[in-house]
């Protein structure tokens, strides 16, 4: 009897919490910046997913029962098209994230990391906390990546070099040849994990990648993501390119893999040229926007090929998010050791116009 009535209570609980969240209105308000709130912080795209996108996220849903692995197939098709791949260049992952903090647990037990000192490091700390050990090289005074730093630092004690282009938060394009030559070299004591979420935005895609390098055989990997231009970042899918080896060895050292809806949400945006082409175009003029913002306030900003920028706004970076959070603003805080840098992300252009208003006022006051 106990049993029974314990199976009845359990039902009655899922049937009234089902018909209390279809009931809840403005359920969907939980997702994205709440009403009035402008949010400049996290580099996505409040542009996506594209329609496309959505139309066969909405497909997959229905199929939501099934693992993905067909869904997988067909990105991966459209991938190794793109790139002139073989199906065992490729890696999958829940967001880049993982594949990052995959690669980065894989090889430390081969030995150090080498990173830049301010770079994208939410993998970074995550692999700290589980005992991987960085060498970490201090950007250039103009705020650039130290390549030469870098391989400087690359003994026998390293085993893979992680860097990220553009590099996030500086947004900071490396240019391509010299970063190729970088990777050539390097490569040959140890692997080069390039992080390249920003490629679709820079102003020379194909000659800033490291693609030529996968192709070429070279000892490095490529990693992209869907969370940026696609504006999928709440759908988690990423994917790297690199030498089978490479991309096995990542492979085996993930934890969790994309769902069935992102991967063909994924799959549509990827060949999804317009929307692509959309997204750019309103991330080069909301950029422009944001530059000129701080340009007409007596700032100059780092140039960005992104879709942020990063500038010494020349006080508090913390308190300053602070204030502007006030006036219902999302902005970034500061990182790492530098202070005075803040960083502001691309919204929609209307939300840019609002963030120019409030910026002035708040910086002048």
């Amino acid at each position: 009897m106990q049993k029974q009535v314990n199976r009845r209570a359990l039902l009655q609980g899922m049937v009234g919490g089902a018909v209390a969240l279809a009931l809840a209105p403005n359920v969907l308000a939980a997702y994205g910046p709440p009403p009035g709130i402008i949010s400049l912080r996290y580099n996505e795209n409040p542009y996506g997913p594209s329609a496309k996108a959505i139309q066969a996220a909405s497909q997959a849903l229905r199929k939501g029962a099934y693992y993905a692995d067909p869904v997988q197939s067909d990105l991966f098709g459209a991938i190794t098209a793109k790139y002139q791949l073989s199906l065992d260049n490729l890696t999958l992952s829940s967001g880049s994230n993982e594949a990052l903090h995959a690669a980065m647990v894989a090889y430390s037990k081969k030995g150090k990391i080498v990173t830049a000192g301010l770079t994208y490091s939410d993998h970074v700390s995550y692999s700290k906390r589980m005992g991987v050990e960085f060498i970490e090289v201090p950007l250039k005074e103009d705020m650039s990546i130290d390549l030469e730093g870098m391989a400087a630092a690359v003994d026998a004690s390293v085993s893979l070099v992680y860097v990220c282009n553009p590099n996030n938060p500086t947004g900071m394009t490396l240019d391509g040849d010299t970063l190729r030559d970088f990777c050539r070299t390097v490569s040959k004591k140890a692997m080069v994990l390039v992080d390249e979420a920003y490629n679709e935005l820079v102003d020379e895609p194909e000659y800033t990648s490291m693609v030529d390098l996968v192709r070429e055989g070279e000892n490095v990997l490529v990693m992209r993501t869907f969370s940026k231009i696609f504006g999928m970042a709440g759908l988690r899918v990423g994917y790297g390119m690199g030498h089978p080896d490479i991309a096995r060895l990542v492979t085996d050292n993930l934890m969790a893999w994309p769902n069935s809806v992102g991967l063909a949400a994924a799959t549509a945006s990827y060949v999804d040229d317009d929307f692509i082409q959309y997204s750019r175009d309103k991330v080069i003029k909301g950029r422009a926007m944001v530059n000129e913002t701080f340009r007409k306030n007596g700032i100059e900003p780092l140039p960005s090929q992104t879709n942020f920028v990063y500038a010494d706004i020349g006080r508090d970076a913390t308190v300053f998010q602070k204030q502007m959070a006030k006036r219902n603003i999302q902005i970034r805080g500061a990182f790492e050791s530098y202070a005075n840098y803040s960083r502001v992300s691309m919204g929609r252009i209307e939300e840019l116009e609002v963030f120019d208003k409030v910026f002035t006022e708040v910086y002048n006051a």
